[in-house]
């Protein structure tokens, strides 16, 4: 993550924007009064709002996380495309 002023942002902002997005990071700009506000690409907003969405809901967060658990436990079966298509996942 790289921290800028707001005066080198201003200066700077179509180059400091294309590298937020090229290194799928975050970008920070610090106000005079010194606060702050964070520059992301809208690919990653989108991903953090869809992830937020995901866990919104505590059943599917639940069944998420379960998922994830199996995943990690070895406790998955791999199908191919076809026999996804055919409708044999059990």
């Amino acid at each position: 993550m790289t921290a800028y002023s707001l005066k080198y942002a201003q200066e700077n902002l179509e180059r400091i924007a294309e590298e937020t997005i090229a290194n799928s990071d975050q970008t920070i700009v610090t106000l005079d009064s010194g606060q702050a506000v964070v520059m992301i690409s809208l690919a990653e907003y989108e991903s953090w709002k869809e992830t937020h969405f995901l866990l919104s809901n505590p059943a599917n967060r639940r069944h998420l996380l379960s998922s994830i658990e199996q995943y990690r436990q070895g406790r998955t079966l791999r199908k191919n495309l076809e026999e996804l298509e055919a409708g044999s996942v059990q």
